[in-house]
């Protein structure tokens, strides 16, 4: 089944690095790929989950996703599957890379673009 693709990640190199440096205000449309609709979607219920509405929830998502002895692509995979199931249908992957990449920086070794054999499409 086919999951997160770095090569699928069409975030713009200079989003991707404003995001990485600035720091995090909480408002979810910061994290490059999420617009109005993502929006809009995150803050709706699902099943027994809570809404999304903060950027601090996103990054807590991610985070409570990784299970022990879980490579790094399930982990990645795991966070595309949340968002595809809450009808995240554009810039799935590029959303999972910018978090992945802003809890790398929190969480030195939780992400690695070298731990997979896999380039990134960054425009």
């Amino acid at each position: 089944m086919a999951g997160f693709d770095a090569n699928r990640s069409m975030v713009n190199e200079d989003a991707l690095a404003a995001f990485l440096a600035s720091p995090i205000t909480g408002n979810i449309t910061e994290v490059p790929g999420i617009g109005d609709g993502a929006k809009r979607l995150l803050a709706r219920s699902f099943g027994n989950e809570s809404s999304v509405t903060t950027t601090y929830q996103l990054i807590g998502k991610f985070l409570t996703l990784r299970k022990a002895g879980m490579s790094q692509q399930d982990h990645l995979d795991a966070m595309w599957h949340w968002l595809k199931d809450r009808n995240i249908n554009a810039f799935r992957s590029g959303i999972v890379l910018c978090v992945a990449e802003k809890c790398n920086l929190m969480i030195p070794g939780i992400y690695s673009a070298d731990a997979e054999p896999m380039s990134c499409t960054i425009i």
